[in-house]
């Protein structure tokens, strides 16, 4: 991996973008918003804001979270409001959308949003209103690794494969009464997965990547190859004679939460794709409908979580979801809260190398949870080309656009992040699951921890903010 992504110089906030819920109630009073200027909808502040601010060419676009949401065919000055009226359009299932009255409003201008923001805050027919978090790839932009294997299309020996060796991995396969994870669901909301990978192929059971209403272009390829590489730690086909092993067989199901648009950062940083808002929440939301047992998140953003990622988390944790999310990589920023991780009852995932010392990228906190192998891990990438973004360069006006792309490898790599060490204590749960049976997030995470190893780095202590509990170690986590 010679180039990868950076967090350097990226934002907390989405520009130009807020999120709201709007109660259901207003839509019965005003009816379908098919309505005069003298309706109750436009006596409401931040809705009459709203308003105004569309007539004056402020606001590029309303697309309701929901995707169940009628499409909105509105035209003229009012589509925002009969974006708002679709949100919430009566749910009859026997499962409520948990997105239904959610709304991502994009203005045209970065200056107009604190305006419409404080508007729509003291508006009693809202619910709430907030800045939309960036979240984006925890994986690492160099290695840290002394002793770096070369980088090829080939994975290397499974002898080499020393994350597995150290979570003693094929020791806990081998326990008596042993039971792998088929009936487990596991989700990965990534980038995406080349479901024909050879050693991925028939591993996954289902895969979303388009959403109606939305507007950024988003196909089924994984470009930037970090869900691939993810999902080949988690459910790779176990000793076929090709490529890596992973960890446990699994009820895969794959949400693409990137869009294939890649958003300049700077100069400097250039290019680099982002969680897409709309996707995420849809993502989540589904999850929260299948009743997912255990959800990786290599992903992470300093932005604090706005209303509806945080309920979204709180339902899934309440209702039995094991959720593991990455620490970050931006411990030589001094380490700033990263965001799923740091939500409470997430399993938050820091990274470890070869000699059970921290990595060097790996962000610390009294957030962490547990810590697993993070750096020089081989697993699947696209068999296709892709990047991770490209080099910005100035045009002849002084505006950037999109010069040399930061190419990855194919069919095989070695990358470092707690993006990678995050599956294997995402596996390592589904197969506690499938071992222990039904447990609720919370007994899981003791779990994990209880009886991770104990590494020399934390100084005899039970917890420390560089490792959390310990190691991970599949044989004592399965052992009776």
């Amino acid at each position: 991996m010679k180039e990868t992504f950076s967090a350097e110089g990226i934002p907390a906030y989405h520009q130009k973008l807020l999120i709201v819920k709007i109660q259901p109630t207003t839509v019965s009073r005003s009816a379908s918003f098919g309505i005069s200027e003298e309706s109750d909808v436009f006596r409401s502040p931040g809705l009459s804001a709203l308003a105004m601010f569309e007539r004056g060419g402020m606001i590029k676009r309303v697309t309701p979270v929901s995707s169940k949401a009628v499409a909105d065919r509105a035209r003229g000055p009012r589509r925002a409001i009969a974006s708002f009226a679709a949100s919430l359009t009566e749910d009859r299932r026997a499962t409520p959308d948990v997105n239904a009255g959610v709304n991502v409003i994009e203005m045209e201008q970065e200056g107009h949003v604190s305006e419409l923001q404080t508007a729509l805050a003291n508006d009693p027919n809202v619910e709430f209103v907030s800045r939309v978090p960036i979240r984006y790839l925890c994986v690492a932009r160099k290695s840290s690794s002394s002793n770096r294997l070369t980088v090829a299309a080939n994975a290397p020996d499974l002898s080499q494969l020393w994350n597995l060796r150290k979570v003693r991995w094929k020791q806990a396969r081998n326990l008596k009464g042993f039971k792998d994870a088929g009936a487990i669901k596991v989700a990965i909301l990534d980038t995406g997965i080349d479901r024909n990978h050879p050693d991925l192929k028939g591993q996954v059971k289902s895969y979303v990547f388009a959403h109606p209403n939305q507007t950024s272009a988003s196909g089924d390829k994984d470009i930037i190859g970090h869900g691939t590489h993810v999902a080949g730690t988690i459910t790779a086909k176990i000793n076929n004679d090709l490529g890596i092993n992973g960890i446990c067989n699994c009820d895969l199901r794959i949400w693409k939460i990137f869009d294939d648009v890649p958003d300049f950062i700077s100069f400097s940083a250039g290019y680099a794709y982002f969680v897409e808002p709309i996707m995420y929440l849809r993502a989540l939301a589904d999850c929260v409908e299948q009743k997912v047992d255990v959800i990786n998140l290599s992903i992470g953003g300093t932005g604090e979580p706005d209303h509806q990622e945080l309920a979204l988390f709180e339902q899934l944790i309440s209702q039995g979801t094991t959720v593991v999310a990455a620490m970050g990589n931006e411990r030589e920023e001094g380490s700033p809260t990263s965001y799923p991780a740091a939500i409470p009852g997430v399993v938050a995932v820091g990274a470890t190398k070869i000699d059970d010392q921290v990595a060097s990228f790996s962000n610390r906190g009294s957030h962490i949870s547990i810590c697993a192998p993070g750096v020089g891990i081989w697993s699947t990438l696209p068999t296709t080309p892709g990047q991770f973004g490209f080099k910005a360069e100035r045009g002849a006006d002084g505006r950037p656009h999109e010069g040399k792309p930061q190419r990855r490898e194919t069919d095989y790599d070695a990358w470092d992040g707690t993006s990678m060490a995050t599956p294997h204590v995402t596996a390592a749960a589904a197969l506690l699951l499938s071992n222990r049976g039904q447990m609720n997030s919370a007994d899981v995470r003791s779990r994990l921890m209880t009886t991770s190893v104990r590494v020399k780095g934390m100084g005899g202590k039970s917890f420390h903010p560089d490792y959390g509990a310990g190691r991970l170690d599949l044989l004592k986590l399965l052992s009776k």
